[in-house]
């Protein structure tokens, strides 16, 4: 009597167990197209203020705009989220794109 109690237990905690695991899924990458994460302003942004911070740390690397992705200058957004992150990040402090407001 014992062992089918046991046995009954052990298939039930199994059986819950399993059906609240995460479901998996094929798609575990951030797509093309999907517009939460696909911005190339942001893009240019983050690129732009990062190579401004590379060039003011080591001048030997060039001018910043050497740098620029040539698949992607050209697109507005891109060259204006660059144009943006060269600017703010020019004296090399990395700065977000964002601003936090204490209140």
């Amino acid at each position: 009597m014992k062992a089918k109690l046991v046995t009954v237990a052990a298939l039930t905690m199994m059986m819950f167990g399993c059906s609240s695991s995460p479901e998996k899924t094929e798609d575990t990458y951030i797509g093309v197209g999907n517009v939460e994460y696909d911005s190339l302003y942001h893009f240019g942004y983050n690129t732009g203020c990062r190579y401004a911070g590379q060039v003011k740390q080591d001048p030997n690397l060039g001018d910043v705009e050497s740098m620029k992705d040539e698949t992607l200058d050209g697109l507005s957004q891109f060259d204006n989220g660059w144009d943006a992150g060269t600017k703010a990040c020019e004296d090399g402090v990395s700065r977000s794109m964002y601003t936090v407001s204490k209140q």
